[in-house]
């Protein structure tokens, strides 16, 4: 019971060099006998710096706050500013004498723990009194799995079984085994531990701490079962996929799908039927028109494939569709459950960027676990969601959850479980699965809702300095980024429009029609959209780059963002997404609004070196060093100007949209190609002779890291927009080295690229 760290709030510094007042001397007291016992003393010696203490990163144990009348009003703001981030924790309101005690208010006393009358009490007692509610306080927010390892670590166990480096001490071995226990530190390796600890449980078996953090999960987000996964969300889809789906079936998929769901496929032979998104002239993939879900497109679907109207069971057994997508797009969830529910016991929301939705209202009703689930009845579609706790909670990579609500379709424990355990290991990381226990334990309680407001509130701020930005450009004929959302919002309580820089805050963040896509307006860019359907998610934030006109063709200048992204990336700044003139931030709650100010710095940076017409080898020194004959004499507009030039000409994006707007020929299921592919009967293919072959892999551009092509599918003939992409990417990587993009399923072999496919 040590180690702890205290904050005592003072109205003033207390003096080691002047004489002490009784009540100085007291607080005093107690701050020694606590150093003494080990724990850590913080002096606030104002509110208002308290205040900013509470909101920084900095660990708060406990709280003593000195209660001054006269500092009312600060005394309840500070402490309205610590129970956001600190909902929980302890605080001793320290009083001076009996006359202020009287003074105390009732909103003061609802928010503290305790009253000291400082003079009345001994130190001995007061310190006693703060470590047994600290101590009350720690069990009280630590979430089970990570409790039951923290009391493990205690232990000092010797171990006779797995892993090998028993504790890390097999690391302390060697000069370079120590840097590496020395660089990580002791407490990961003395969890990091074999299944035969069964103190703990088993992750396998969801038994002991396991269990009991499972059931806090599920309780946390809202579901009937939650399943803790350390095999990341791509894990997660193939364990639901291979829980619900055999070789007899049908699964109706959304063809956004990460590349998982093609694994499952390949892993059940299921027969898939695709329901195709839609695309916007930037690239931006935009939502599954409604009336691909109803019950008679499905059926037309399934009436139209050789592979599925061939299936023993005609009825679909798993659907999943991508929520939110890679831009931020988000579904009405009740409509998806309404519309695929008439076709589908059992609908699966692949949430893996969205595991925050259920913990503000902005996005309510706009994903998977919605509203109370005893709302969710047994005649209801069963729901799956799966969340990547690692990248937009707070998780270490790998870490997954799967959220299940019971309905018509469900699958028993016992029968999902072996799915589970096929795509689990027996080895599990604990401190993995401990992380799953802290990112739901952080959303819980007032906790979810002041951390997503809070990164909400960020996004927004960035979105409308860059919307100002953009406006004050146009007012002088320049340009500048543009945030790509809604041009013009309306405040529902009093109907009151404003230019999105120009709206309040408190509307941005709470209103979420202010986000909605709305069929009339232009600025999303998709036709054809339905009512009440789509919304954006606030905290992916793209950009846009001017270069591209409302229709898609292109101006005839432009500042390409692939030239954006480079330039941030020499400061150390990495977008997560990049095309032709989009360029995409995510905001998470490890954002900081000194982060974002240094990312909008960067961009009037980039247009101060863009307008100056800035030497590459000035700007971009790294750029130069990889085709010094290329750039070595060229400038930024130069630079600029040329990938204008080669994206009329090529036109990648226009390829890329039609490849993804439409279905290719399915040859073969995904599973049949991947067999083909373990007989090696499958040869590299040229991009220039993949007419009328079959791919034996996906191909997978990045962006936007979805398949482009599946296993088993036709490349079609020489005309089709997926070979012509391919080839416009080899011009394009062969124009501009460095700027090379990524396509999974496409190898480089004597400078050209090819595609595996089936042997003819």
């Amino acid at each position: 019971m040590c180690d702890k760290k205290y904050l005592v709030v003072v109205d003033k510094a207390i003096s080691k060099n002047a004489s002490l007042t009784p009540v100085e001397e007291t607080i005093d007291h107690i701050a020694t006998s606590l150093v003494a016992k080990g724990e850590h003393i913080k002096f606030a010696p104002s509110y208002s710096e308290a205040a900013a203490y509470v909101s920084s990163t900095a660990p708060v144990d406990c709280v003593m706050v000195e209660w001054v009348p006269e500092q009312k009003e600060c005394i309840i703001s500070f402490l309205k500013q610590l129970r956001l981030r600190h909902e929980k924790a302890p605080v001793f309101l320290l009083v001076n004498s009996h006359a202020d005690n009287s003074s105390v208010t009732p909103e003061v006393m609802g928010e503290v723990t305790e009253t000291f009358l400082l003079l009345d009490d001994t130190t001995d007692f007061i310190v006693g009194r703060l470590q047994a509610a600290v101590a009350r306080y720690e069990k009280a927010i630590m979430p089970p799995l990570m409790a039951a390892m923290m009391k493990y670590a205690k232990e000092k166990e010797y171990s006779w079984s797995a892993p090998g480096h028993q504790g890390g001490i097999g690391f302390c071995k060697t000069p370079v085994g120590r840097k590496f226990f020395d660089f990580y530190g002791e407490n990961i390796f003395r969890t990091d531990m074999g299944i035969e600890r069964a103190c703990l449980g088993s992750m396998l078996d969801h038994t002991g701490a396991f269990g009991e953090s499972e059931k806090y999960i599920a309780g946390v987000f809202g579901a009937d079962r939650s399943y803790s996964l350390v095999v990341g969300t791509s894990g997660a889809n193939r364990t639901i996929m291979q829980a619900c789906c055999t070789d007899n079936d049908i699964a109706i998929c959304d063809r956004n799908s990460h590349k998982s769901i093609e694994q499952g496929l390949m892993l059940t032979g299921v027969s898939p039927v695709y329901m195709t998104p839609t695309r916007n002239a930037y690239g931006i993939i935009g939502p599954i028109p409604k009336n691909q879900m109803k019950p008679e497109a499905i059926k037309a679907k399934i009436k139209e494939s050789h592979f599925a109207s061939e299936a023993s069971n005609q009825r679909p057994v798993y659907s999943v569709v991508t929520n939110c997508t890679y831009d931020g797009l988000i579904y009405n969830g009740d409509t998806i459950q309404e519309l695929l529910g008439q076709s589908c016991d059992r609908i699966h929301y692949d949430e893996a960027w969205f595991g925050y939705s259920r913990f503000n209202p902005i996005y309510k009703s706009f994903h998977a676990m919605r509203g109370d689930k005893s709302a969710h009845t047994k005649d209801q579609p069963t729901i799956f969601a799966t969340h990547s706790t690692h990248k937009l909670l707070n998780a270490l990579s790998q870490a997954s959850y799967i959220h299940i609500r019971e309905g018509k379709g469900n699958i028993k424990e016992a029968q999902f479980s072996q799915a589970y355990m096929m795509h689990a290991t027996t080895s599990p990381l604990y401190s993995i699965a401990a992380s799953n226990d802290v990112a739901a334990a952080m959303m819980d309680g007032k906790q979810g809702i002041n951390l997503t407001t809070e990164v909400i509130e960020e996004a927004v701020e960035f979105r409308q300095a860059v919307a100002n930005a953009f406006h004050e450009a146009q007012k002088n004929n320049d340009w500048f980024f543009k945030p790509w959302n809604a041009e013009v919002v309306t405040d529902p309580a009093t109907g009151k429009s404003y230019p999105f820089k120009d709206a309040p805050l408190s509307v941005l963040t709470t209103e979420q029609s202010c986000w909605k896509l709305q069929p009339s307006d232009e600025w999303h860019g998709f036709k054809d959209l339905d009512e009440d359907w789509v919304m954006l998610d606030p905290v992916k934030v793209s950009l846009l780059t001017p270069g591209l006109n409302q229709d898609g063709s292109l101006q005839a200048k432009g500042v390409p963002a692939a030239l954006v992204t480079a330039y941030l990336s020499n400061l150390g700044i990495v977008p997560t997404r990049t095309t032709d003139f989009q360029v995409m931030f995510l905001f998470s709650m490890g954002v900081t609004k000194g982060k974002w100010a240094t990312l909008m710095n960067s961009l009037m940076s980039f247009k101060k070196h863009y307008d100056a017409d800035a030497s590459l080898s000035e700007v971009l020194p790294h750029l130069v060093e990889t085709a010094p004959e290329l750039y070595g004499d060229m400038t930024m507009q130069q630079l600029g100007n040329m990938m204008i030039d080669f994206l009329k000409t090529h036109n990648p994006s226009e390829q890329l949209n039609k490849a993804y707007s439409s279905l290719p020929q399915i040859d073969m299921l995904p599973r049949a190609a991947y067999t083909q592919l373990v007989y090696d009967n499958v040869e590299l293919v040229s991009i220039f002779e993949l007419a009328g072959r079959t791919a034996a892999n996906s191909v997978i551009p990045y962006p936007p890291g979805i398949p482009m092509l599946m296993s088993g599918e036709n490349f079609g003939d020489q005309a089709s927009p997926q070979i012509a992409y391919l080839q416009a990417l080899q011009a394009w990587d062969e124009t501009f080295p460095g700027f090379e993009h990524e396509t999974e399923g496409a190898e480089m072999e004597n400078g050209v690229y090819h595609v595996m496919c089936i042997k003819q």
